[in-house]
């Protein structure tokens, strides 16, 4: 019996789970015309975890970032909003993007304060997830000084102000 209530308690955590990020998402899975272009998620040691996704439609008037924000602490809020992309900042956004694929694998940066940058893509087949320790931190030496500024402008992008807490 309670081993039948605990299979139970973890299924409904994971749908829980699954339906709370899938209602979060709002981009799609990426197809050749539409989707989830890439995501750069921030998780910040005294601040809420962000992450921008840039979402492609069809109809390039259509897309947008979405920003999602997680508050920390025992009650998880989970916020997010959209923010209209013209085509010039989208095509800004994606030639930002294309600089920040151009990070050092070999980045050894580490503190015991600061954030954790995640970017995430997916080009046709090929998947990949790069995370590193505050980029602000020396990022022409380490190599990471395009995921800088593409934060940057996503942070600018999505209007994040002094209320949502230090970018790093």
């Amino acid at each position: 019996m309670r081993v039948q209530i605990a299979l139970l308690i973890l299924a409904m955590t994971s749908l829980w789970s699954s339906s709370a990020l899938a209602a979060r998402d709002l981009c799609g899975y990426r197809t050749l015309e539409a989707g989830t272009v890439f995501s750069l998620s921030i998780d910040r040691s005294f601040d809420s975890h962000v992450i921008f996704k840039i979402c492609a439609r069809k109809d390039p008037n259509k897309n947008f970032l979405l920003v999602i924000v997680d508050s920390k602490g025992k009650s998880k809020h989970h916020e997010s909003r959209q923010v209209s992309l013209s085509a010039d900042t989208y095509a800004k956004v994606l030639a930002l993007y294309d600089k920040a694929l151009e990070y050092n694998v070999k980045d050894d940066g580490a503190g015991t304060d600061g954030s954790v940058w995640c970017l995430e893509t997916q080009r046709g087949f090929t998947y990949s997830k790069a995370c590193f320790w505050t980029p602000d931190d020396k990022p022409k030496e380490r190599g990471i000084s395009g995921l800088l500024v593409l934060g940057q402008e996503l942070w600018r992008l999505a209007a994040m102000g002094p209320s949502d807490g230090e970018l790093y």
